[in-house]
């Protein structure tokens, strides 16, 4: 079972905040620590979110950080330079927000196309078929595109298969990720904080280190008993 430590916007513009946020997700037995590369007017139509953006320089050293502490480097990439930026760096897979998936076909293309193991999360998909049929790279999430997702929101939710391998969750805690692990969710993608008090809307559905630790170890335990019951079936 692998754990997505998604940082996305929680260093809340202050590139110093970084290094500890990937410390504390490898300490707390994440895969991945992830990251959204883009560009705020382009996907927003304004500057709103521009205190987020990164350079080229930056997204490598969060690269290099992410090797010294021992956990890969994930990134949701938003428009074509980014991918340019990613393709330098020699990385290994990619992530497809929701978003991006529903609203940028050519930019989802040319992902694809590259070949290397992607991610794609369906919280914007509203379509009966699932996306990307063609792409043998592609694996899809199950979500539920709100900051934060409470037990209230539940939908249907696609059940998990070979293409279909887990969760990008914005819920509160750790409960509902532990749920679909039980029904079978071999990927588990959830947004990462230092501290669940500070302002932006993420950190208060994302889970901190003592949860991150939790979710590796009950997690690993509800996988392991999901296995083998299904084996006894």
């Amino acid at each position: 079972m692998k754990i997505i430590a998604e940082i996305g916007i929680n260093h809340n513009g202050d590139f110093r905040y970084m290094q500890e946020l990937i410390r504390q997700a490898a300490l707390g037995g994440a895969d991945y620590a992830k990251f959204q590369l883009y560009n705020s007017r382009r996907v927003f139509g304004d500057d709103s979110r521009k205190q987020n953006e990164f350079t080229l320089e930056q997204v490598r050293q969060l690269q290099a950080m992410c090797a010294f502490y021992g956990i890969e480097f994930l990134a949701s990439v938003f428009d074509e330079q980014k991918v340019e930026w990613c393709e330098q760096l020699g990385v290994k897979e990619y992530k497809i927000a929701s978003r991006t998936a529903a609203k940028e076909p050519a930019l989802c293309e040319s992902i694809l196309k590259l070949n290397k193991p992607t991610l794609v999360s369906l919280g914007f998909w509203q379509q009966a078929e699932l996306p990307f049929a063609t792409y043998p790279n592609v694996r899809l999430l199950n979500c539920i595109s709100k900051y934060p997702t409470t037990c209230f929101d539940y939908q249907p939710l696609r059940r998990y298969s070979e293409r279909v391998v887990g969760l990008s969750d914005h819920s509160y805690g750790i409960a509902f990720c532990l749920y679909h692990i039980a029904h079978g969710a071999t990927v588990i993608e959830k947004h990462f904080t230092l501290n669940k008090s500070m302002p932006g809307n993420d950190h208060i559905g994302s889970m901190d280190l003592a949860e991150l630790r939790s979710l590796r170890e009950h997690g690993d335990q509800v996988a392991a008993i999901a296995q083998g019951l299904s084996k006894d079936t």
